[in-house]
């Protein structure tokens, strides 16, 4: 018999999938036809709760609809599950369910308790479309589905559960090594084996029957059974090295089901039937194959430390000459000093500590007394020098330093003609992070949208992919005129380092006009770093400028992308190119801008936004609004205004996730892409 739950149909950023997983239960009993061929393995009863995760403290409530007919995380399922069951009576459900609750309830795909069979899925599931009923919280979700005994209906069989106790598990968290977590993905090098390991289930043995489940889709899952291993309330899952392919994002995490009535019935002797409390996390690991190979291994210990690394130079480097760094970024009150030698500051600050008194994340290299001290990215010593070899070099990261002198470290090694080009080019890996209460940890920013909070109408468009970033401000020159400037190149220390230019285009395509090439100047320096995925500090002419990510609805940046939402980030015409749209949606609500050229041949910016989320993401449509006499480039700050709140209007058809068809005012169209950079 099985214990099947097909418990979630959902999307993660451009991620579209269904995880189904099935945990098999131990039985001796042969199965039995309904008729020929028609086999019940299963019969379900579920409400459950889903989470997401991104990052490796904690995980949130997982605030996207959870497929067709679902309304949120706190959802409703019922299943039948088997062999060749399509041309069966369609299954009914009946019990405690109140159609005529607060809404969402009374949804459209109740059918009278009607099940609607997913070829997909080889079994019937709850709704119209099969895709259950969610709702935005558990309150919601009790009101129209309460507990007590629920029948299913299966070719005139009752299958009677006892659906009671609001024995919900507590939020899986996944442990994973063999990578970093960098804006709210957990990126690994596919050459290497990655581990997945869930939290305990508190409540595990409980129950008439539980299961854990851990897995990634496309590669496999471990589950277990109470039953079956009565001492083991967590479990791990391992990737083996080469297994996931480089530019991929993959869906993965856990499952925990608390079982409290399950039992046979004698009229459908092959199926094992249950009423379930489920909780499930999911997580996406992006494979990016590395700057360079390298293989690194330590022993951090509670007293002392010690780290080694082998790496292999990139084939277009062999043969040439160049120098090994090994270096760190750490808090800067572990760092000798660090508060006189200003330029090794970097810009972003340590975690766990207060805003109020934030401690410097500073860069240093050890000396020989074991202890970090900081040095400039001009002054970073070689640790050797010489032509690099096809065979690659071994350093010592580490050898027997006292912990308490690297607590919260993250220790580099990279390479290149000089520091400054190794930094600036992003040839550096990170080796090993040693755990501290105050700790750096850097991090890629999330793509969307930025801004200061103290300074509302000027903005900054932000995405980064694997070590590039392209970055633009929307802004106001000194005549109040709307204008921008772009930067973009590779970043470094793991995504959350970048030094540029800030460039500055004119003569390109307007709004409404035919396509004509741009002209460009590269202008003043500009370096952005990153504290975590969602905070980071701009240096400009502007000034220091404090930078988060912009919630376009409350907590908006903590929300994962909803079914159907095309990705968020530059999209472009690859036949217009000087002219750009950067889109990004939360909540279902999605703010846009539109870079490009007035008739005058001056950079100028529009934007664009729904205001109530969206039941249709594939399809928008709205007018274009200008804005003026805001903050400078090096100006004080002064608020916005609206110039024209009515340029034209603008909609999208969108083509799936990365392809859609802009009209503009006038009714001109451009086909756009998402921009790969």
């Amino acid at each position: 018999m099985k214990f099947a739950a097909a418990h979630f149909v959902r999307s993660l950023g451009s991620i579209r999938y269904a995880w189904i997983i099935v945990l098999a239960l131990a039985s001796n009993v042969a199965p039995v036809t309904i008729c020929a061929a028609q086999i019940v393995e299963s019969v379900l009863v579920e409400k459950h709760i889903n989470y997401v995760q991104t990052s490796a403290a904690s995980v949130v409530i997982d605030p996207r609809p959870q497929g067709p007919g679902y309304g949120g995380p706190y959802g409703m399922g019922v299943e039948v599950n088997g062999q060749n069951l399509a041309s069966i009576t369609p299954p009914i459900v009946s019990g405690p369910v109140n159609i005529n609750a607060p809404a969402p309830a009374g949804y459209c795909c109740w059918n009278g308790g009607q099940l609607f069979y997913k070829a997909g899925e080889q079994g019937w599931r709850l709704g119209t479309n099969g895709g259950g009923y969610g709702s935005a919280s558990l309150a919601i979700l009790n009101a129209t589905f309460g507990n007590g005994l629920y029948t299913v209906t299966v070719n005139g069989t009752a299958v009677a559960l006892q659906l009671t106790g609001d024995a919900y598990p507590n939020a899986p968290l996944v442990a994973l090594t063999g990578g970093v977590w960098s804006g709210g993905k957990y990126v690994v090098d596919p050459t290497k084996p990655i581990t997945l390991t869930i939290s305990a289930f508190t409540t595990y043995g409980t129950h008439a029957e539980d299961a854990i489940s851990v897995g990634v889709q496309d590669v496999g899952n471990t589950e277990l059974l109470h039953s079956a291993a009565p001492g083991t309330n967590s479990i791990t899952f391992t990737i083996p090295a080469n297994t996931l392919v480089a530019g991929r994002e993959y869906g993965g995490g856990a499952y925990y089901a608390a079982g409290v009535d399950v039992h046979p019935v004698a009229e459908l002797p092959a199926s094992l039937n249950a009423a379930v409390y489920s909780a499930s996390t999911t997580l996406i690991i992006r494979a990016e194959a590395p700057v360079f190979p390298m293989t690194v291994i330590s022993n951090i210990g509670p007293t002392v430390s010690s780290a080694s690394a082998n790496i292999q130079f990139r084939p277009q480097d062999v043969g040439t000459t160049g120098s090994v760094y090994v270096f760190a970024v750490a808090p800067a009150t572990v760092v000798k000093n660090a508060t006189v030698e200003k330029a090794a500051h970097l810009g972003m600050m340590a975690k766990g500590t207060q805003k109020d008194v934030a401690v410097q994340c500073v860069l240093a290299q050890l000396n020989l007394s074991g202890q970090l001290q900081a040095v400039s990215a001009a002054n970073l010593q070689a640790y050797v020098t010489g032509t690099l070899t096809a065979q690659g070099q071994a350093v010592t990261l580490l050898d027997n330093v006292p912990t308490a002198n690297i607590g919260g470290a993250t220790l580099y090694v990279g390479y290149g003609p000089n520091a400054l080009a190794m930094l600036d080019g992003g040839i550096n890996r990170r080796a090993v992070t040693v755990p501290g209460a105050i700790a750096c940890d850097p991090q890629a920013p999330q793509a969307g949208w930025w801004w200061n909070t103290a300074e509302g109408g000027r903005g900054y468009s932000i995405e980064a992919a694997g070590n590039h970033i392209f970055f633009a401000s929307y802004l106001y020159d000194v005549t109040g005129r709307a204008t921008w400037l772009l930067a973009s190149g590779n970043t470094s220390l793991d995504g959350s380092l970048f030094t540029g230019k800030l460039e500055s285009y004119s003569q390109g395509q307007t709004l409404t006009g035919a396509y004509k090439a741009p002209a460009g100047i590269a202008g003043q320096p500009i370096t952005l770093t990153f504290n975590d995925e969602s905070h980071g500090t701009m240096i400009w002419p502007g000034g220091t400028v404090a930078i988060e990510r912009f919630n376009i609805v409350a907590n908006g940046s903590t929300l994962a992308a909803r079914t159907n939402q095309p990705e968020s980030g530059w999209w472009w015409n690859p036949a217009e190119s000087g002219r750009g749209f950067f889109l990004e949606w939360q909540g279902g609500e999605l703010f846009m801008a539109g870079y490009m050229y007035d008739s005058a041949g001056n950079p100028i910016w529009y934007l664009s936004s729904n205001t109530t989320p969206s039941s249709n993401l594939q399809s928008f449509s709205n007018t274009w609004g200008q804005y003026g006499n805001g903050q400078t480039l090096m100006g004080s700050y002064q608020p916005a205004a609206v110039v024209n709140g009515n340029v034209g209007p603008v909609t999208i058809q969108f083509q799936g996730a990365e392809n859609a068809i802009m009209t503009l005012p006038g009714g001109r169209t451009t086909a756009i892409t998402r921009f790969r950079f």
